[in-house]
């Protein structure tokens, strides 16, 4: 059961509340506290006690309940929330995901961790929720997903009414972190199922037959490419809203059932390793540039096909380019507008223009253009540089390239190319551009270019062109011998290269890539690069054309035929990875960020990407990660690794993908292609037209928090400090208490439960973005004065086991039942431990009214003689699940019960174990007065926390001291 609120049970304090000479007489269920301790006991109740694993609380309260619970490790970084199973075999089980049909494979998960946490089962937790990739390693502490003793846990609804279950495990053959990428063929070890063994498969599909001895976690279309942990073919499923075994058509087969997926690491806190804290604190936490997975709201777009051609070399986008506060968007669309269905929609074909901040369509650009835009260029004066497949612009004839002025998108007046292809029926194209120093490079298939002059340069499918006198440079024409699409001109200013249909340089081999030196001439760079590829035919016929090339990081990275991009080191031309979306296409489209951290790569791919993988198809066994991609990703150049955190959900009309990437000058990503729908936050759904745009992700820190106090209160502490600011937005503060975070507010204060002078605690800022400020220097408590000898005249006036009266009735109170004078005589009375669940002296339950009261009174009477010489007057009380303390009518105290006035139906805030509860006893003072000569009432009142809780129990003792 889930206790009623995840309100955490306050804690002793440790040492100050020792009973010293009075606890010699209590002794047993209320012994003295032990000695002062920096670090609570992992008990995962509050997140300042939280554990490293469900398996740790379990294992230091063997009674723990099933339940949510704090749990913390380094990696995490601060305590957090989950759902503990522990029950099952031991129980130490977390819950990482829960549902239906709908299993999804990206890496940063679905829906909440709160939807997880606090509806793990039942028909409201059909829509699968999972949490992200990062989360589960972080509970991991980054240990390998393989090295689980356990393996990972499936909890399956075996019938369409929930009342019969399975349980299956697997282990991974090889996995380091975690993934769910499930339909990715990640290779089965060893599997269970009900106990019954087997090994071998893949996460796709294994078992050991075809019916409920097999998971299943393919889409296929038969089940409208919907996922889950499906049985085999012949368990078949409705589609019910309410059944346990989903099948999208009545009676079709690989039902769908609910599942629960758990995982049980064995950690434990003395075992993990936090890194250690200087006094001068934390420096701050910054998260790596990438963009945003989610796409910005969609503001305009565009659609249609405006030459009426439909196929992957006619998607809407294909280019952008960013002159000032503009970005400019061609392909080969036909109209501008605000939504799908048209809203606002405006005429404007091949090429348009948005404002960079707010996408906002910009209609005072109206270039008029008779075919597709294929590349943009902005020039260093300004004006936009054109290329396509484009015979007229503005009117007049003109090749497929043309300068235009960016603010009108009028013919520009000043120099002007004519792209020529001069062999016979050869047709002239510009199909990329790229600028470094003066020279803008060109790609496409032409033969010479022409200036107004009438001065003519060879150009062979490649060329430059001075950027500032817009002369071609005649001495440098690569030789091409068939259509380039890709250009990099390299930033070091020594070479440019080229990716396409070709095969030569000259007279030099360089089939589908090359690079190219820019001294005179144009000569090969040396070595000669020679690009390899996924699928070659013989003599390298087939399929090895390349279509994307950028780089960034030391590394060339080259993109196009048959699923492949490749890296390849700068000098020498050393391959030195490679990944293939096996379930995907061609890679259409690569270019680098503008810091050169990360390459994007866009493609006709929509399932998965295979890191370390060469070959297609088949992809072979070498491979070493499998994550989604969904038509176009993010690779690390320094490391050469798919960016797995970037994970974007997008869809195309056709499927032909992205083919145009640009980061501009905010370090938004713009993605186009043929797109049709983008998610943005909140995964809702989205119309974008052709393109859509990401935001980089923030990775700036705010700043320190400032004025730093800290002060003593009770047996804890009290820290505040100042607000700190941040460029985004400061969303709260973590409290660390010496190497680790122990609680986060969005107050600039927070109470500590119990510190002693030891302990060093430091605050430091979080954003939305998990980007962590640095720390304030140390707080630490001074130092208390060595406390008194405990008087030798310590008295006891109620003694644990006492005898009480009481009452276990759901009726109201009767009045005045805590007063002084109460005669509760006619109450039945019986000595302590009170309760049941437990090893109780007196079962509350023998006899009780159904259904079962949810509150117990007991009252009992001492008699005190010179009560004004008594001092340190106090009870302590072990109850659960809540109790109030009353001492001749005044309350003196309660615990896990709500503010506020108290009824008989008044239900507890928490839900302690029996034992727990005997482990934690509270302590109240009893103010000075309060306590009379003669008869005195004491009362107390136990409250459930939910009728079913599986034990209650009471004892409670009253000592003193007197002098």
């Amino acid at each position: 059961m889930i206790p009623r609120t995840a309100s955490p049970t306050r804690r002793l304090r440790s040492a100050a509340l020792a009973l010293t000479a009075t606890a010699a007489v209590i002794g047993g269920l209320l012994a003295a506290p032990a000695a002062a301790s920096a670090a609570p006991a992992p008990d995962g109740m509050t997140s300042q006690t939280a554990a490293a694993s469900c398996w740790e609380i379990k294992q230091l309260n063997p009674a723990a309940p099933s339940g949510v619970y704090w749990l913390v490790t380094p990696a995490l970084v601060a305590p957090q929330q989950f759902y503990c199973d522990q029950e099952t075999e031991g129980g130490g089980w977390v819950l990482i995901a829960r549902g239906r049909d709908g299993w999804k494979p990206q890496y940063q998960g679905l829906r909440t961790p709160a939807a997880i946490r606090n509806t793990p089962s039942g028909t409201g937790a059909f829509a699968v929720a999972q949490l992200p990739s990062r989360t589960v390693d972080a509970l991991l502490d980054n240990r390998r997903v393989d090295s689980l003793t356990d393996g990972i846990r499936i909890r399956r609804a075996r019938d369409a009414a929930g009342t019969a279950w399975q349980e299956v495990r697997f282990k991974y053959q090889s996995r380091d972190r975690w993934v769910w990428t499930f339909g990715a063929e990640h290779r089965v070890a060893s599997y269970t199922f009900d106990g019954l063994t087997g090994s071998g498969g893949q996460t796709n599909s294994f078992g050991g037959d075809n019916a409920f001895r097999r998971v299943d976690t393919n889409a296929p279309q038969a089940q409208a490419y919907v996922g889950g942990l499906a049985y085999g073919a012949s368990v078949t499923g409705t589609n019910s809203a309410s059944t346990y075994l989903y099948s999208s058509t009545n009676g079709g087969g690989n039902a769908r059932p609910f599942a629960q997926m758990m995982l049980r690491p064995r950690l434990m806190t003395a075992d993990l390793a936090y890194p250690a804290i200087q006094d001068a604190g934390t420096t701050a936490i910054e998260r790596t540039p990438l963009p945003e997975s989610e796409a910005i709201t969609t503001t305009w777009g565009v659609q249609g096909l405006a030459n009426g051609r439909d196929s992957e070399l006619s998607t809407e986008v294909q280019a952008f380019a960013q002159v000032g506060n503009t970005v400019f968007v061609g392909g080969n669309f036909r109209y501008v507008q605000r939504t799908e269905a048209g809203a606002d929609r405006v005429e404007q074909r091949y090429l348009a223009a948005f404002d960079v901040d707010t996408g906002e369509f910009k209609p005072g650009f109206r270039p008029v253009l008779n075919e597709q835009v294929k590349a943009l260029a902005a020039l260093p004066d300004g004006r936009l540089a054109v290329g396509g497949a484009f015979t007229q612009v503005n009117g007049q004839a003109r090749s497929p390239f043309v300068i235009l002025d960016p603010a009108t998108g009028a013919t520009s007046t000043g120099w002007q190319l004519d792209v020529q292809h001069r062999n016979t029926g050869g047709v002239a194209s510009v199909r990329g551009m790229s600028i470094e120093g003066d020279w803008l490079y060109l790609s496409g298939a032409f033969t010479h270019w022409v200036r107004p002059n009438g001065q003519a340069a060879s150009a062979w499918n490649g060329g430059r062109v001075n950027v500032r006198t817009g002369v071609p440079d005649g001495s440098w024409n690569p030789l091409l011998n068939g259509t380039s699409v890709g250009v990099e001109a390299a930033k070091a200013g020594d070479r440019a290269y080229f990716s396409g249909y070709f095969k030569q340089s000259g007279q030099v081999f360089t089939p589908s890539g090359t690079a190219i030196q820019t001294t005179a001439g144009a000569p090969v760079v040396q070595p000669v690069w020679l690009p390899q590829f996924s699928k070659p035919g013989a003599d390298y016929a087939g399929n090895i054309w390349q279509l994307g090339v950028a780089e960034a990081g030391g590394k060339v990275w080259l993109g196009g035929s048959e699923h492949s991009l490749f890296g390849y080191e700068r000098q020498g031309f050393q391959r030195q990875t490679g990944f293939i979306t096996k379930a995907g296409g061609d890679f259409q489209a690569v270019e680098a960020s503008r810091d050169g951290g990360l390459v994007f790569g866009g493609c006709h791919c929509g399932d998965w990407v295979y890191s370390n993988a060469y070959t297609w198809d088949g992809v072979g066994t070498g491979w070493t990660q499998a994550d989604k991609i969904s038509l176009f990703g993010a690779w690390d150049t320094a490391s050469g690794t798919y960016a797995q955190d970037f994970a974007p959900l997008m869809q195309a009309r056709r499927g032909f993908g992205v083919w145009a990437l640009f980061q501009d000058s905010r370090g938004t990503l713009w993605a186009g292609g043929d797109l049709s729908r983008s998610v943005r936050a909140g995964e809702a759904n989205q119309w974008s037209g052709g393109f859509a745009r990401f935001r980089a992700r923030d990775t700036q820190a705010p700043t320190r928090p400032g004025s730093p106090a800290i002060t003593a209160s009770g047996a804890g502490a009290t820290l505040s400090w100042g607000a700190s600011s941040d460029d985004r937005a400061v969303t709260g503060y973590e409290v660390l208490r010496n190497d680790r975070v122990i609680g986060t507010t969005t107050a600039r204060s927070f109470q500590v439960a119990e510190a002693v002078p030891s302990d060093r605690f430091f605050v430091r800022a979080v954003d939305a973005g998990q980007n962590r400020s640095a720390s304030t220097t140390k707080l630490q408590l001074s130092a208390p004065d060595p406390e008194p000898e405990p008087d030798p005249e310590a008295v006891t006036l109620i003694e644990t086991g006492s005898s009480w009266h009481w009452r276990f009735d759901s009726a109201a109170w009767p009045a005045g039942w805590n007063a002084a004078g109460f005669d509760a005589s006619a109450w039945p009375e019986a000595p302590a431990v009170l309760g049941w669940g437990g090893a109780v002296g007196t079962d509350l339950t023998v006899g009780a009214p159904t259904p079962r009261p949810l509150s117990a009174q007991f009252v009992r009477t001492v008699q005190v003689e010179d009560a004004a010489e008594l001092s340190g007057a106090k009870v302590t009380v072990r109850a659960d699940d809540g109790v109030v303390v009353y001492v001749n009518g005044q309350e003196i105290g309660r615990r896990n019960l709500p503010a506020g006035t108290l009824t008989q139906n008044s239900y507890a805030s928490a839900a302690p174990s029996f034992a727990s509860a005997a482990a934690n006893t509270a302590v109240f003072e009893i103010p000075a007065g309060v306590l009379v000569d003669g008869a005195n009432t004491i009362a107390a009142s136990t409250h459930l926390n939910y009728r079913s809780t599986p034990s209650v129990s009471f004892d409670l003792a009253l000592t003193a001291t007197r002098g």
